[in-house]
């Protein structure tokens, strides 16, 4: 099979994709007008639906192709929409994927009450499924990892001397823990062979530290319309992500001066700052840096899958892995 980029890789297997669509809709549809309005808003706002899609794949890789993978897909991609719902509230960020954000549209309380809503939705669909179920506990320490990386991204935001190890520790809880959730819970669904599912745990950590330096160089590089968000988001906010950890730790000392001032400042200081900035990133080759990072965590990934059995769904993983650090979006 040649090289995949994503949108391929989702027509393979569109027909789950389909069904996960319907559950997402069908699970967390209220009653009420208003609320029903606010959740379709996030519900319907886009996205790439990767963790499903890993999910689907590492399932068919340890040969399950049953519905209850629809399901347990559909739990994960709302505890991940809760998250950016919750993300969008403290950063303030008025666009995600190029629509306004929920609470720019209905305000802070109600942002964070719908984010409540879907982990709550969650909560209701793996209780209905038993107490035995492997899921359960999967998802329960993704979310708790998640949480615990978002409590120390907050507490470290604003922290100029933030080193790439530790800065990376915290991604690997934001975003790791659930894309490896993802690969974690599908594999359980086929197979109860340590070794096949412990190699798809690998894989999904590691490609979720992948796909968060790429997501990061794309907030300095990407087309804005592409990418759904306005250019240098990240600097805005006072956060420090890997491409900016690798400058500081190169620059020159009028360089890193100048850095941290920008850093700082409570108004970003516009065209000129990000011209600057642009500069900077070029100097240092930042873009070459951070592509050649998350590659090699792309292919410690796909290395851990060589213990799987050759099959379309396991050719199908190993494209996904390239096209997260190709994408540009």
């Amino acid at each position: 099979m040649d090289h995949l980029d994503f949108n391929s890789i989702t027509k393979i297997i569109a027909d789950d994709l389909e069904a996960i669509e319907r559950i997402l809709l069908e699970e967390t549809r209220i009653h009420y007008d208003f609320v029903d309005d606010a959740v379709r808003h996030v519900i319907e706002g886009g996205g790439k639906r990767l963790r499903p899609v890993l999910l689907i794949l590492s399932s068919k890789a340890c040969g399950y192709a049953g519905e209850d993978a629809h399901i347990l897909a559909a739990c994960i991609e709302l505890i991940h929409v809760a998250s950016l719902v919750h993300d969008d509230v403290l950063d303030e960020a008025p666009i995600r994927r190029s629509q306004v954000t929920l609470h720019s549209k209905w305000g802070n309380k109600v942002a964070v009450l719908v984010g409540d809503y879907l982990h709550a939705r969650v909560l209701s669909m793996l209780a209905s499924r038993g107490s035995d179920d492997p899921a359960l506990e999967i998802l329960a320490n993704a979310a708790q990892a998640m949480c615990e990386g978002e409590v120390i991204h907050a507490y470290k935001n604003g922290d100029f001397e933030i080193c790439q190890n530790n800065y990376l520790k915290i991604v690997e809880l934001k975003t790791g823990k659930l894309i490896s959730a993802s690969c974690h819970t599908g594999a359980m669904l086929g197979t109860k062979n340590p070794e096949y599912v412990n190699a798809l745990i690998a894989y999904g950590e590691l490609i979720g530290i992948a796909f968060q330096i790429i997501d990061d160089l794309l907030d300095f590089v990407a087309d804005p319309e592409k990418f759904g968000k306005q250019p240098f988001k990240d600097l805005r906010e006072g956060k420090l992500t890997f491409p900016m950890i690798y400058v500081r730790e190169n620059c020159t000392g009028e360089e890193r001066k100048k850095l941290e001032d920008i850093f700082n400042t409570v108004e970003f200081a516009g065209d000129q700052t990000i011209e600057w900035m642009s500069q900077l990133l070029d100097s240092y080759a930042v873009k070459s840096y951070c592509l050649e990072v998350a590659q090699e965590y792309v292919d410690r990934a796909q290395i851990a899958l060589n213990v799987l059995p050759n099959t379309e769904a396991k050719v199908t993983l190993n494209n996904l892995a390239e096209s997260l650090v190709s994408r540009d979006s």
